[in-house]
């Protein structure tokens, strides 16, 4: 077995792609930016893959999204019926249509970055209620089926590794319910006696390869220190990403710039508000020049529970709940900006509300509207 040879395979929460100014984009930016990595710095034993449910996922999400986005049209056009002079008329929503042309464009990416595309291995039903039954990870507590989509990805996944005993796996995923190391690495040993691990984003892969491979880029070292400079402007970050959703909505009301705390330290939190500083976690860094980096992260905010006839956004704008506080919740948005090292300052580039939330095993106690 050739010890660096691997296959990184991409879950569906790290394709996700937020924008829906481009509905017809599947993918988010992540297999271009590992693509160009690995490019840039000559690796060819890596190769990329995107199991086909992860695939079919991608479309059916989208798919989603577009039908509501016409049912919002013609919710429209209800309103402009009492001018009868004017003609309006519904769109009617062609799935087939739709799907055609997001296969198209998926399957242009998958040609363009070379990715490999992971069958879906035949499973025996009998198979997978077992492991239902039995919560067997990706299968997590709870009512309902949570994990079927990603134990039959996950079964797919450890029959492509018995077929390429020479490859070492690398799942990329965020799901930290359905997907733990330790569990997922003893299965994958009865199917391979390669290496398997799990990780969650982009930076972090890029530094397992940089040590892995010896590209000697010291990653490591150099994204420790923007991760720890970053994450001690949360605050400050908080505060811009307030002004940018104040200045990008006229519905959204609630007054961000008011409310916002600011903390020099994430470990000094204080409740100032409506709209507290929680987290931030770093997905991505990609480095522009000495100085600059484009980083992506995911930032937590709280906000207090408030009636909700006075407040008529707040349902609109809670993502989840949780026994943090009895009074407060929790809501995610995935922001992307521009750091500067040299002289420690953010230029936030965008920040969207994050529709496809996966709880963490740490928000057990979700509180469902």
């Amino acid at each position: 077995m050739e010890k660096n040879k691997y296959k990184i395979v991409f879950n569906a929460n790290n394709l996700f792609c937020k924008e829906e100014n481009n509905l017809k984009k599947v993918f988010n930016s992540n297999i271009k930016e590992i693509f160009n990595f690995l490019k840039l710095n000559k690796v060819i034993s890596v190769s990329l893959c995107v199991p086909q449910l992860v695939f079919d996922e991608r479309i059916s999400q989208r798919l989603k999204q577009i039908r509501t986005q016409h049912e919002n049209f013609n919710k429209a056009l209800v309103n402009l019926k009492v001018f009868e002079s004017v003609k309006t008329k519904e769109k009617k929503f062609k799935k087939e249509k739709y799907q055609k042309i997001l296969n198209e464009d998926a399957l242009g990416v998958i040609k363009k970055y070379k990715v490999k595309i992971i069958s879906t291995a035949k499973i025996e039903q009998e198979v997978v209620t077992e492991r239902a039954l039995k919560k067997v990870a990706p299968f997590y507590g709870g009512e309902g089926d949570n994990g079927f989509k990603d134990t039959l990805m996950w079964l797919s996944l450890l029959k492509d590794a018995k077929k390429n005993k020479k490859h070492n796996y690398i799942l990329l995923t965020d799901d930290r319910t359905g997907f733990k190391q330790k569990i997922c690495e003893e299965e994958f040993k009865e199917y391979s006696s390669a290496d398997f691990l799990i990780i969650r984003n982009l930076a972090d892969l890029k530094k397992f390869l940089d040590e892995k491979l010896n590209l000697d880029l010291e990653l490591k070292k150099l994204y420790q220190g923007v991760e720890q400079n970053v994450l001690a402007m949360g605050g400050t970050i908080t505060v811009k990403v307030g002004n940018y959703l104040n200045t990008k909505t006229d519905s959204l009301t609630w007054p961000l710039q008011s409310s916002l705390s600011v903390y020099g330290d994430v470990e000094s939190k204080k409740e100032n508000g409506n709209f507290d500083f929680h987290s931030l976690e770093i997905e991505n860094i990609s480095q522009i020049n000495e100085n600059e980096f484009d980083i992506s992260a995911n930032l937590k905010v709280i906000t207090k529970e408030l009636n909700n006839e006075s407040c008529p956004w707040h349902r609109d704008y809670v993502v989840m709940s949780f026994n943090y506080r009895d009074d407060r919740k929790i809501v995610k948005y995935n922001i992307n900006f521009k750091y500067n090292k040299n002289f420690n300052i953010i230029e936030l580039l965008s920040a969207t509300k994050n529709m496809h939330y996966t709880p963490y095993q740490y928000y057990e106690d979700i509180i469902k509207d």
